[in-house]
């Protein structure tokens, strides 16, 4: 059985810490704990660097474990709202639109999943390409006919000074290593390239208010940012961080129910029993907490 390892703060490097949250869960399967983008609650131990107040988990496993959960992660539910996703994506990149390169701009998508924003992206204009750890996912977006390639941003065929912009959707909280991936796309943007990451702001007033109950806190999440943290370590890495904006989506109301139930919202099943099919596939509008924000390259 592999054993979990101490590891220091993802943004400032500091060893020194205080335990926020304790685990109430026991689970060291690695598919459990990392093969789906739910994942699971209460199975870590979250603390805060005493230095620059980032919040994360620790100890938590290897680098090795917790890809292999990634890589083998199937997903069909996540997938299931995939026509959603794209119209939340699209969405959303209308709203920035003014900030964004101009139609035609190269953009890549890390962690893109079933390839939901690549397409989403096509539709604004872009040439859009994907990297999925996900065998499954990368698969799925594959046979929707999207430009996704099967691997991480360790491991990438695309040649410096690529990328007119580079996204994380959802992404740098999963990350083992967030401020090296960050560096690493640094090579693939293009002079004066932007960077855009959507992430679970743990600075909200729905997270404080739900504690270790944030339904954000999940074994896939290894990093918790907020404005501060996020801020801090794009602006160590090399980026000029210029907007940020709430990020709402679109999803089924009966995918949303199911959501509830497995973060054991209260009533959720009993609600889940009673509702309508005509009901469950209406899709709503909802804000849980997600930001977006935009980041300049700076060169020196």
């Amino acid at each position: 059985m592999t054993e979990k390892i101490e590891v220091v703060c993802p943004v400032c490097d500091s060893d020194s810490y205080k335990v926020i949250f304790e685990p109430w869960v026991k689970e060291d399967d690695p598919i459990k704990l990392y093969g789906a983008a739910t994942g699971l609650q209460g199975t870590q131990r979250i603390v805060r660097c005493n230095v620059c107040g980032m919040i994360y988990e620790n100890p938590r496993y290897p680098k090795e474990v917790i890809l292999r959960g990634y890589i083998n992660t199937e997903q069909s539910l996540h997938d299931s709202q995939y026509k959603n996703r794209v119209k939340s994506f699209y969405n959303a990149l209308n709203k920035i639109k003014e900030h964004l390169p101009a139609e035609g701009a190269k953009v890549l998508d890390i962690g893109t999943a079933g390839g939901a924003f690549l397409e989403a992206a096509a539709k604004f204009g872009y040439d859009a390409h994907g990297l999925e750890p996900s065998l499954y996912l990368s698969e799925e977006g594959k046979k929707r006919g999207l430009n996704i390639t099967q691997g991480t941003i360790d491991e990438n065929p695309f040649p410096d000074r690529y990328f007119d912009m580079v996204c994380l959707w959802d992404v740098i909280e999963h990350l083992v290593e967030p401020k090296d991936a960050l560096f690493k796309i640094k090579r693939l943007l293009k002079h004066n390239g932007i960077l855009l990451i959507n992430y679970p702001d743990i600075g909200t007033w729905m997270a404080k208010l739900s504690g270790k109950r944030f339904w954000w806190i999940l074994s896939v999440h290894l990093h918790h940012f907020d404005h501060k943290s996020i801020t801090k370590i794009c602006e160590k890495t090399g980026y000029k961080l210029f907007l940020f904006k709430p990020y709402w989506q679109t999803l089924d109301f009966g995918y949303l129910v199911d959501m509830a139930i497995r973060y054991k919202v209260p009533f959720a099943s009993t609600l889940k029993k009673i509702l309508p099919d005509l009901i469950k596939n209406i899709p709503v509008p909802y804000y849980a907490s997600q930001t977006t924000i935009l980041a300049r390259l700076l060169y020196e």
